[in-house]
């Protein structure tokens, strides 16, 4: 199956303030961390399901490099990410989307 990604505003968000974070303590650091978050947005796209559920039917796949989780759910064949979050931040933040 072919799954669609669609990211919620709040998620696209959550990526420009950390991109922003990263910048702001190295040059170039943020655009590392964009690129991370592409990578890990093309392998929940190719099988969003290898993700185990963590919280009620939202799935979350872990950045290797970054201390961020993004939070995902899936509907049929689109892939709606809700929330990208610091690892350190309370994982019921992500209710209030």
């Amino acid at each position: 199956m072919t799954y669609s990604i669609d990211i919620a505003e709040a998620a696209e968000k959550d990526v420009h303030k950390a991109f922003l974070y990263y910048e702001d303590k190295k040059e170039d650091l943020g655009y590392t961390f964009e690129t991370h978050f592409d990578n890990a947005v093309d392998s929940i796209q190719s099988n969003p399901l290898k993700t185990q559920i963590r919280y009620a039917d939202t799935r979350v796949f872990f950045l290797k490099k970054f201390p961020y989780g993004i939070h995902f759910q899936v509907k049929g064949s689109v892939v709606l990410i809700i929330a990208v979050f610091r690892t350190s931040e309370d994982p019921e933040k992500w209710t209030e989307r």
